[in-house]
């Protein structure tokens, strides 16, 4: 009987050791990841958590992309520093490469594919960064922009010397922080904020462009389309409903795909005026 009360005494008290543990252990990672907690709630978004070695995520619905909030997968056997990464998918593709660092950064061995440097014309901006891009033109509308310029500063500031990277491609809109930002609520919610200004500017900054010069107007039918439906070379889908012809070359665009890419989609073309068909 008495050994009965003795394997009781050391049952119920693994049982306490093992809730205390795991109290301990919840109170450490909330506390740990709060920053990540205030981010979801305050963007609405979803937090996830795969436990004590895995950082955290958050993901939110933000203008018609996706973002992601964490830091960066870390490579087995390669030291580096922890980075704070925001990612934006974009809902709609946008065709624009671009990439700035610090000048004191090193750059990378393969730049962005079909970029070339880009200088903004602002001597303080130009001699602190850095920046590629496949349209120049998108590029210095964007950075001209004191809005943006403010932003890449303030995440600057947030990063060691030279530990800040924007990128963007036709899928999405990356910003990183060489600093394991979820440490500091405040500082994790500012790269946001000011990832969310980069990603709107640019968005806007596109859109100027690819709809510079664009001009639809009326015009009777082509008599092309009596040899079947045409094939749109955006996309390659048959173009079956409403569509717009090439002013220049009357090539057939979906009238969103000629919006899209801005223009005739025939390589030395360069149309920009399309008509109602």
């Amino acid at each position: 009987m008495e050994s009965f009360v003795v394997l009781g005494v050391v049952i119920f008290t693994f049982y306490l050791a093992v809730r205390l543990l795991a109290s301990a252990l919840a109170k450490v990672s909330g506390a740990r990841h709060r920053a990540y907690r205030l981010l979801a709630q305050k963007y609405r978004g979803r937090y996830e958590n795969r436990g004590m070695a895995d950082p955290p995520t958050v993901s939110f619905p933000y203008n018609g992309s996706t973002v992601r909030v964490g830091l960066a997968p870390t490579v087995a056997g390669q030291p580096s520093p922890p980075r704070t990464r925001v990612v934006a998918r974009f809902g709609r593709g946008l065709p624009f490469r671009f990439e700035l660092i610090p000048a004191s950064r090193p750059a990378p061995s393969q730049p962005p594919k079909g970029t070339r440097p880009v200088r903004v014309g602002l001597a303080d901006f130009d001699r602190q960064y850095l920046a590629r891009a496949n349209d120049p033109d998108i590029a210095r509308e964007l950075l001209l922009s004191n809005e943006v310029r403010l932003s890449v500063d303030r995440l600057r500031q947030l990063a060691p010397p030279s530990g800040m990277l924007v990128s963007i491609n036709p899928e999405r809109l990356l910003v990183q922080v060489d600093r394991n930002l979820g440490l500091s609520p405040p500082s994790l919610d500012l790269a946001v904020r000011e990832a969310l200004v980069l990603h709107d500017r640019l968005q806007a900054s596109v859109a100027a462009q690819f709809s510079e010069g664009i001009a639809i107007v009326t015009a009777g039918p082509s008599p092309a389309e009596d040899a079947g439906p045409p094939v749109c070379k955006v996309c390659g889908d048959p173009i079956v409903a409403v569509h717009v012809l090439c002013a220049t070359c009357r090539t057939p665009h979906h009238r969103d795909c000629w919006m899209f890419v801005g223009g005739c989609s025939i390589f030395g073309c360069q149309g920009k005026q399309c008509v109602s068909a």
